[in-house]
Order: C-alpha cells, then structure tokens, then sequence
C-alpha cells in the first residue's frame, strides 16, 4: 500500500539523518518516488494523517520540516 509506505519513508526521514542525506542522491523527486513506491498524494496524506497525531507545537514543526524538506528535492 503506497500510503503506508509513505508513512514509513515519513518517520524514517523523521528519525534518521543517514536516510535523509541518502535521498539526495537521487536525481529528482520522481525517481525517489519510483524507488520508494509511492506519488506525491500519497505523500501529502500521509504528512496530513502525522500532523493530525502530533500532540504539541514541536512534533507538529517537525512534521511541516520534512513536508518542506521534500519539497526541496
């Protein structure tokens, strides 16, 4: 299911600086949506089911800076 594997790439990109710093090796934004299985509409649903969870102002910052970090690849 290509939402949870946005999820997935969502927290993992939350968590892990390695991973972050490996996506931008790819050429554009398209060809790490093809390795990762998922589209952009995925990727904004999966952003706006984390916000809904997030409990405090800072969880929720961190959330909009992987939204805008993606949007930078």
């Amino acid at each position: 299911m290509a939402l949870g594997k946005s999820i997935t790439f969502i927290k993992k990109a939350l968590s892990d600086k390695e991973f972050r710093e490996a996506c931008y090796h790819f050429a554009n934004r398209q060809d790490l949506l093809l390795a990762y299985d998922f589209s952009e509409a995925d990727f904004e649903d999966a952003i706006n089911m984390q916000l809904v969870k997030c409990q405090t102002y800072e969880e929720a910052e961190r959330v909009q800076q992987i939204k805008f970090w993606f949007a930078l690849l």
